[in-house]
């Protein structure tokens, strides 16, 4: 099937249903809200139902955006039936979506919306763009098909997207497609200085007071090539801060000159949360993937249940055969 016809079919699939369960990744960033709002708009002005959800809190940095009132936190509110249509955005695996499967039976219809190249395709209708920066960027492209309106809180949300996916258009999924799909959206309302300053510029005391303890933990190895972060759960409760004051906390290590991969390790009472950012080299969505993760050629994750010194010997087993004879 043709993108168009594919296209028209997925906008026929949302015609079709009443109500709509929405759902981005656990622990979601800008990309995550704001294909999550998008979609919610966008059913809104096909005068359709759309629950939004997600398993965690959705961070408060984004509560400028219209729709972030909506979303809700099952984890906080368990749902209560099983829903007939469900989007989920972000989304690489099924895993990801969290508690959310609970409102979910064989009887659902899943439309995956995704740019991982990890995606595994789950679900019954697909808009999958492993080439775009953003997953905003896979609807932006699909609502200008289909001919949809684009309206001022939609062009808000998908630019939140396409700017905190990019690093603030700094990351190498920075391309003139980007550029030019942003300046339509400020065209169509959205506000470059409101979304940088709230989704990229904005901090708390706990985030700068738990970066400062974070950074004494920088270790450097394979000859300069790896820089390691480390952030224990006791540091994250003396500190007072949460899962959300340690975004971005990696890329201190990979700004490092000479550095070619940062790995940020984050305990829980779960296990350790792992991510990878890299420069130029070397692919880190295939050293996510063998660890059972998954993410993009410059930016992964993957989730271990195992102890903090048990996950530090595995990423660096892991790391070890790409700097080979690096000390």
């Amino acid at each position: 099937m043709r993108n168009h016809e594919k296209n028209l079919a997925i906008l026929n699939w949302l015609k079709g249903g009443d109500e709509f369960l929405l759902v981005s990744h656990i622990h979601p960033d800008g990309d995550a809200t704001g294909s999550l709002i998008a979609m919610g708009e966008i059913l809104a002005g096909l005068k359709k139902k759309a629950v939004l959800v997600n398993d965690g809190v959705t961070p408060a940095r984004f509560s400028f955006l219209d729709g972030y009132i909506q979303i809700q936190n099952v984890s906080q509110a368990p749902l209560t039936k099983k829903y007939r249509r469900l989007i989920t955005v972000d989304c690489a695996d099924w895993d990801r979506i969290g508690k959310v499967a609970e409102a979910v039976d064989a009887n659902t219809e899943i439309l995956n919306i995704d740019h991982h190249p990890t995606n595994d395709h789950f679900g019954h209708y697909h808009l999958i763009l492993p080439e775009a920066s953003s997953t905003c960027e896979v609807i932006f492209d699909w609502l200008r098909d289909v001919e949809l309106p684009l309206t001022p809180p939609l062009a808000e949300a998908l630019y939140t997207g396409y700017l905190t996916d990019t690093g603030g258009f700094r990351y190498s999924n920075t391309n003139s497609k980007v550029l030019l799909d942003a300046s339509v959206l400020v065209q169509a309302g959205a506000n470059p200085y409101k979304i940088a300053e709230n989704a990229l510029e904005t901090t708390t005391y706990a985030h700068l007071n738990l970066l400062s303890r974070v950074l004494s933990t920088l270790e450097i190895r394979f000859g300069g090539k790896v820089a390691f972060l480390t952030v224990p759960l006791s540091l994250l409760q003396e500190t007072s801060a949460n899962k959300e004051d340690t975004d971005g906390l990696v890329n201190y290590g990979r700004n490092i000159e000479g550095v070619e991969v940062a790995v940020l390790l984050r305990e829980s009472e779960e296990g350790v949360k792992v991510s990878f950012r890299s420069k130029a080299e070397v692919d880190v969505s295939l050293i996510a993937k063998k660890m059972g993760g998954g993410g993009h050629v410059r930016a992964s994750g993957v989730f271990l249940k195992r102890s903090l010194p048990e996950a530090r010997r595995d990423v660096e087993s892991i790391l070890a055969p790409l700097f080979e004879g690096e000390n």
